[in-house]
């Protein structure tokens, strides 16, 4: 019995196909960094936008940061890949379609943006109301203080919340298969049906994914031991 259970556990068979599921791991990071600058970049308008004196702004942005925070990332990849286009379609009244990757990248960066925005608006709120007040005092613009004093400051401080959000979105990316990304889990799909022996191949893509995983959980508290130890956050 242990024998039988070795062999069906031999990762000779995924060190056999190496090449191909290496593609499809590069794919993984692809979407991943694509993810990751939507995410940011909504992140910061959302983050800013729920600090913002006006009272339609602060529910509107706090609405789509609850919305995205709560949606599973499953859903939203279905959603964002069938739904959003049918609605387009009827809108614009032609056919309309979202290629699996460009819809995993929205589905995962619109997600996460909603995660991100809190990170930001929490970053921001940490810097010392002193220092804008001192900023102002000088004449400098709310653009100025924004880039030069508050900005700075803030990112040093949501950099390792941030980090570990990244983490987590790489992680996400194993769903992207679902809507026929051709990724790693997509690659070992596809494999397992020819060789017809699946553990090897999936504890394989287990153990790569969570090797990955570990070293970016790894270098993430090593740079937020060496940010506590200079007092940068």
């Amino acid at each position: 019995m242990l024998g039988s259970l070795r062999e069906s556990l031999d990762l000779t068979l995924f060190w056999e196909y190496r090449a191909i599921l290496l593609r499809g791991l590069l794919e993984n990071v692809y979407i991943f960094l694509g993810g990751a600058m939507l995410a940011m970049i909504l992140a910061f308008a959302i983050g800013v936008a729920r600090l913002s004196r006006r009272w339609t702004v602060r529910v509107l942005s706090t609405g789509y940061a609850e919305l995205f925070r709560n949606t599973p990332e499953y859903v939203l990849l279905i959603w964002v890949y069938y739904v959003l286009p049918v609605i387009f379609s009827r809108l614009l009244a032609t056919r309309f379609n979202f290629s699996p990757y460009a819809a995993a990248i929205l589905a995962l960066g619109a997600s996460y943006s909603g995660f991100m925005s809190e990170t930001v608006r929490a970053g921001i709120l940490s810097v010392p109301r002193e220092h804008t007040e001192a900023a102002m005092s000088l004449g400098m613009s709310k653009w100025m203080i924004m880039r030069r004093i508050i900005a700075p400051q803030a990112i040093r401080r949501m950099l390792p919340e941030a980090l570990n959000q990244f983490v987590s979105l790489f992680k996400a990316t194993t769903f992207v298969s679902l809507i026929a990304v051709e990724d790693l889990m997509y690659k070992v799909s596809m494999i397992t049906v020819h060789e017809m022996r699946p553990l090897p191949l999936y504890t394989g893509a287990a153990l790569v994914y969570c090797a990955i995983i570990v070293a970016a959980a790894q270098l993430i508290q090593h740079l937020s031991d060496r940010w506590r130890r200079r007092g940068w956050a």
